[in-house]
């Protein structure tokens, strides 16, 4: 093994271990219905950058290659749209065959019913105008906490897998990492409360394998690492959310099943293409120190 490669591995296990204990601490501190789990678990998703900054420093290399390159700009529009896309795609898709069902907008009036559970109903142009502003306003914001997340995991981790294992093995190592990385706090109710053991083990590795695709598509075809911060804060603030409203009914394990798939499958199609245009200056691992 070479001392690149032990670098990284340490930097991986090392991050692993500080964040099982911080998400140890949340969990005992009254977990996703404690009075600073909110607090918290926006410091943990700082972790990776940190452990990236670390990284870098001891190895004599500087974070500046990898915040500057901004890439191909459209890319930026991109990692914003695509979640969305996906998302309403999958919902849209689940109502019309009956896999869920939707009380959001009422055909007898035309109306749309807020989904705040007081029932007041708005013209779908004003609940459109809503949510863009909040999709603006939630994805800035959120951006702040998910750059924490990216900078480790895609600006600093991702080129150094594919570039020691290959883009496919890299890609599906990180991605289980990543959701393995999330496991005591999703044992803890977040994100599939009601299967700790499943969300945790199952259904969270395997949408972060697929989000893990869909994102090193958008990064390494842009050459940069700032559409996933974008993608990411897509997906939590937006994205997410959407398919987890009340106003959208189904099981619970049918609900999960919808939010983690249709990211799998869209996961898997990205690496597969990302292997097939390799070396034919499609894409290329981004601006970076020595891998």
């Amino acid at each position: 093994m070479d001392d690149k490669l032990r670098n990284l591995l340490i930097l991986m296990g090392g991050l692993l271990l500080i964040s099982f204990v911080w998400e140890g601490i949340i969990i005992l501190m009254g977990g996703i219905t404690g009075p600073y789990f909110t607090l918290m678990a926006a410091f943990l998703m700082f972790f990776p950058a940190i452990a990236g900054f670390v990284y870098l420093r001891r190895t004599g290399q500087s974070a500046r290659p990898i915040l500057t390159a901004v890439g191909k700009k459209r890319y930026l529009l991109a990692a914003v749209l695509v979640p969305i896309m996906i998302t309403i795609l999958v919902i849209g898709s689940a109502v019309a065959t009956g896999v869920m069902t939707q009380t959001l907008y009422d055909s007898a009036t035309g109306l749309v019913t807020l989904p705040n559970g007081d029932g007041q109903q708005i013209s779908v142009t004003a609940f459109l105008a809503q949510i863009i502003i909040t999709s603006v306003v939630g994805i800035a914001i959120t951006s702040i906490a998910t750059f924490g997340e990216e900078l480790g995991w895609r600006g600093v981790i991702q080129n150094r897998l594919i570039a020691h294992y290959g883009v496919v093995a890299g890609l599906v190592i990180l991605g289980l990492f990543w959701g393995i990385w999330h496991a005591p706090i999703i044992y803890g109710g977040y994100n599939f409360p009601g299967y700790p053991l499943i969300g945790s083990l199952v259904f969270m590795p395997l949408f972060t394998l697929g989000t893990s695709g869909v994102f090193a598509w958008l990064t390494l075809r842009a050459g940069s690492f700032w559409p996933a911060v974008l993608a990411h804060a897509s997906i939590n603030s937006i994205a997410g959310p959407l398919i987890y409203l009340p106003v959208f009914e189904a099981a619970p394990l049918t609900r999960y099943t919808l939010f983690v798939v249709p990211w799998l499958v869209a996961g898997i199609a990205a690496i597969v293409h990302l292997k097939l245009t390799e070396g034919r200056g499609v894409w290329v691992l981004y601006p970076d120190n020595d891998l």
